[in-house]
């Protein structure tokens, strides 16, 4: 995985603390927050291409998702501030096999979480999450703030 350049934005939480009812009004919640604050992020650019894998479920929440996601930005800069073009693309797996980078970070992310954050290295999700934490631009949690980041690492 270091032959690889890849950044992680990531977004968790455990479901107490996002709005909605339904697991996809709860997907839509976190898409919009985490394309939102990438937009601001890139604001200098003319364009952002997001690429999700594709979905069943997704389709109707990513054809919501631009208009959302701007408005978002928006509230979080001033209304003169420039955005770039948000373009979300659904894609296979196949189709673009950096997609499959998403489903080993999470999936360390999410076994050190599930395992209370350990920081003990004789466990197998501490050195997981070790392994991949370089490559974290943000691990956002909804309950807990800022996990770790570029910026503030754990490590």
């Amino acid at each position: 995985m270091r032959d690889t350049f890849y950044r992680a934005y990531m977004v968790v939480t455990d479901r107490t603390n996002v709005p909605g009812v339904t697991e996809s009004e709860r997907i839509k919640f976190m898409y919009t927050k985490l394309l939102g604050d990438l937009l601001v992020r890139h604001r200098h650019e003319s364009e952002f291409l997001c690429y999700i894998e594709q979905s069943g479920d997704m389709a109707s929440i990513i054809r919501q998702l631009p208009e959302d996601v701007v408005r978002k930005a928006r509230k979080t800069t001033s209304k003169d501030t420039s955005l770039p073009k948000l373009n979300i693309e659904m894609v296979t797996k196949r189709d673009y096999m950096s997609t499959a980078i998403i489903d080993y970070v999470m999936a360390d992310v999410s076994r050190w979480l599930q395992a209370g954050c350990t920081m003990n290295p004789k466990d197998y999700p501490y050195r997981a999450f070790r392994q991949i934490e370089p490559s974290v631009s943000v691990l956002y949690s909804f309950e807990h703030g800022r996990i770790s980041s570029r910026r503030d690492p754990l490590h």
